[in-house]
């Protein structure tokens, strides 16, 4: 679309003194943003890492993620913060090839795949369950070694015990590293370690390719070797192993975070503990595959957690050619992002947005669908996730499986802190546990 001659450029209106807003940007992300939409609107200029135009609410989200899907780069936001540990990876790619690449993803997410990956995750999750303390000072290391080993284990076929040891150290180290703000050489350790971590997975999962193509395997990796396009292609060895790498910190790194907002939202709410409880029990005696896709307490959970604790942030952009935003002229080049967890959070979308309502996702009210892009934790367009199925089925039957054996409370919530970006994990969330009888 050619941008009109009236459109105007965008003032430097929230643009303040760099440490100031950096500082904001890393602790309180949100509150930030609130107060610059306050004062400045649905759009204007901000700096974090580099400076940026802010676009918010439900039509920025369709404006940004769909509408000119074509014009604004993904792969040019994220390569700063991610290129190099994730190189290759989804999100790192756009336009014919990023859709080349989605083709040959799809088969990994398909129905019968993904009740695979759930059969394999069921008594991991046991085990698990049965180690875990009565007193947990932080439940959030339980629930990402919990989460790490699923994904080891349906991604990868990695089962033995040190094996297990070995890619949950690498995986650990490259997540870290791609959080960390300092990555000078020698100064920057926690990124360096990262760099290490990386070239030690792919020397090793090199092989397991190799050997994934001789033997076919119902793993996520034994599905990507044995993925053929239309046009009869396959993704090469070194494609396989950056999508994997890029898939295991999507997917995990998203997954603890909600798990972990699960329990803070349970322990305060126990009547919905006991709902999805009972839900679980009433399930329980159906093997995981055969169950419906969703049990409708605890998806109304889960969205509603998802809406309140949303676990990436931002969506960031870079427009590939001039666009024109609500009369705005954003030139090419230019740095743009959109914020779901934020329009999670307004008045014209959602009823008293700051209490948790699970029944808002309900058929009754279904807030979720006032507008398409109101409710848009999984983003949207050719660059939606496609592990959302994946994510909340897993995930209704992780909490279904923890309430049915155990209760649970936080024993202080104002020692509970919360990181919110670049995702939102628990700095704190203690929590004790008590058997169910």
């Amino acid at each position: 679309m050619p941008v009109s001659s009236s459109a105007i450029p965008l003032p430097p209106s929230a643009m303040t003194f760099y440490p100031f807003d950096l500082y904001r940007f890393y602790t309180d992300f949100l509150g930030a943003i609130q107060h610059s939409y306050q004062r400045h609107g649905h759009i204007f200029r901000w700096f974090a890492l580099n400076p940026f135009t802010v676009l918010l609410g439900a039509d920025a989200n369709q404006w940004a993620l769909v509408t000119q899907q074509k014009s604004l780069s993904a792969a040019k936001a994220w390569e700063r913060p991610i290129g190099y540990l994730f190189h290759g990876g989804l999100m790192l790619r756009d336009g014919p090839d990023h859709r080349q690449h989605r083709k040959l993803l799809m088969p990994a997410f398909r129905q019968e795949a993904l009740h695979h990956y759930l059969t394999t995750s069921e008594p991991i999750i046991d085990r698990h369950l049965q180690s875990w303390p009565q007193h947990c000072s932080n439940i959030y290391p339980r629930v990402k070694e919990l989460t790490l080993e699923i994904a080891i284990q349906s991604f990868f076929g990695i089962s033995q015990p040190k094996e297990l040891l070995v890619y949950n150290q690498l995986i650990t180290d490259i997540v870290a590293g791609s959080i960390a703000f300092n990555r000078v050489p020698v100064l920057g350790r926690l990124y360096q370690r990262a760099v290490r971590a990386r070239r030690a997975l792919v020397k090793l999962l090199g092989p397991l390719v190799q050997e994934r193509r001789r033997h076919h395997t119902e793993d996520m990796m034994g599905q990507l070797c044995r993925s053929v396009d239309e046009e009869g292609r396959q993704m090469t060895d070194e494609e396989i192993v950056d999508q994997m790498i890029f898939i295991m910190m999507a997917a995990h790194d998203t997954t603890a975070s909600t798990l972990s907002s699960l329990f803070y939202e349970l322990a305060q709410h126990p009547e919905w503990h006991q709902r999805i409880r009972r839900e679980a029990e009433a399930a329980a005696h159906v093997p995981v595959a055969q169950r419906p896709d969703h049990l409708p307490e605890a998806l109304m959970v889960i969205r509603e957690t998802l809406r309140r604790h949303t676990p990436l942030k931002v969506l960031p952009r870079v427009t590939n050619e001039d666009l024109e935003f609500q009369g705005f002229l954003l030139p090419k080049d230019t740095h743009v992002a959109v914020f779901p967890s934020f329009t999670h959070r307004m008045k014209e979308y959602w009823t008293d947005p700051d209490r948790f309502d699970p029944l808002r996702f309900g058929d009754a009210r279904a807030e979720h669908k006032k507008h398409p892009f109101a409710y848009a934790p999984f983003g949207g367009g050719m660059h939606s996730c496609l592990g959302q199925f994946f994510a909340e089925k897993f995930l209704s039957v992780i909490i279904g499986k923890i309430s049915m054996r155990c209760s649970w409370r936080i024993p202080d919530i104002e020692l509970v802190r919360f990181q919110q970006v670049p995702i939102h994990i628990p700095r704190t969330l203690p929590v004790e546990l008590e058997a169910n009888l």
